[in-house]
């Protein structure tokens, strides 16, 4: 451990990408009046190449996580994660504001992303925070499927009528793997934990024009049919409890481990890093993460990245949050 070096709770700016399904959720959920209506994703964690997540306060003000994280590795990751995958950071989070609905698509896993993409595959979790009437995913496929039926939906522009639907409501969770056909509909915004991959493959548009070139998105079909996991079709939202000043797991797998913490005011949380880094997103309230007699306040739409080395924290206030470790 590099004893010189005070390390503490990381906060980072956020690089918000316009999109054109976005729409103003993020407006009010950031209380930043000033951003644009089209913004669809606000990555708040990362380390993709050009949108390397930039500490923006403290000791650490102006480094980007993956210097970060070269020239910490220990304590930045902790052994354990460090020891799985060197100075690769594993995830990505986002906060994502469907104003329309997305493409459907599909990711790879990590096989099929390493030896296409030299990349990480693409397991992720959505988390519902707002929605507006009916809004709804598409998750994975109705009836029995395989690329010969497919591709004739395909043909037809008729996907969509053979994926599982879900009404969604806040707080609602659902975990999506790697090869599984999804989308984003209606209106709402969620918190996106997933694989540290920016690979997507556009299966169906909409005919949508890119707005810079006035011509079709691009569609990834090849790529997409290859990936998709077509014996799977089980799935469903993800039952976890609500207990306050605990935290509470949505889901434990070998990509990630997600838990939710509601907040009560009377007591504070203390959450140990046992190897691993944290991360903390408040979804609703005031709190504040206590480090060392110090105290970082963690509201509304923030995130922290807790270094491993830092060990143990205290957090308290009123409120509700996700927290996140590989």
């Amino acid at each position: 451990m590099t004893k010189s070096v005070h390390f503490y709770p990381i906060s980072f700016e956020k690089k918000l990408v316009p999109k054109i399904w976005g729409g103003k959720t993020l407006q009010d959920f950031f209380s930043n009046k000033s951003l644009q209506k089209n913004y669809g994703e606000s990555w708040e964690i990362s380390v993709i190449k050009d949108f390397e997540s930039i500490v923006n306060s403290g000791y650490f003000k102006n480094y980007k996580l993956d210097e970060l994280i070269e020239k910490y590795p220990i304590e930045i990751l902790g052994k354990k994660v460090y020891d799985k995958y060197g100075l690769n950071f594993p995830l990505l989070i986002k906060f994502i504001d469907v104003n329309k609905p997305l493409s459907i698509q599909v990711h790879p896993d990590d096989e099929t992303a390493r030896v296409r993409h030299d990349s990480f595959g693409k397991n992720e979790m959505w988390f519902i925070i707002e929605t507006e009437k009916n809004a709804n995913i598409s998750l994975g496929f109705n009836k029995q499927m395989d690329k010969k039926k497919f591709n004739k939906y395909l043909k037809n522009k008729t996907v969509n009528r053979v994926l599982n639907s879900f009404i969604v409501q806040p707080k609602d969770a659902f975990f999506v793997p790697a090869g599984t056909v999804h989308a984003l509909n209606g209106k709402m915004l969620l918190l996106e934990v997933q694989q540290s991959s920016d690979i997507t493959y556009r299966i169906y548009d909409y005919e949508r024009l890119n707005p810079k070139t006035g011509k079709k998105r691009e569609l990834h079909q090849k790529s997409a049919i290859s990936s998709i996991n077509f014996s799977e079709n089980k799935y469903e939202k993800i039952k976890y409890d609500f207990n306050e000043n605990k935290l509470n797991p949505i889901i434990e797998n070998n990509f990630f481990k997600i838990y939710f913490l509601r907040i009560n005011g009377s007591e504070t949380q203390k959450i140990f890093m046992k190897s691993s880094f944290w991360i903390l997103v408040c979804l609703e309230g005031s709190l504040s993460v206590n480090y060392k007699n110090e105290k970082y306040s963690l509201q509304k739409g923030k995130t922290f990245l807790i270094p491993a080395v830092v060990n143990v924290i205290n957090i308290e206030g009123s409120g509700e949050m996700i927290g996140i470790t590989a």
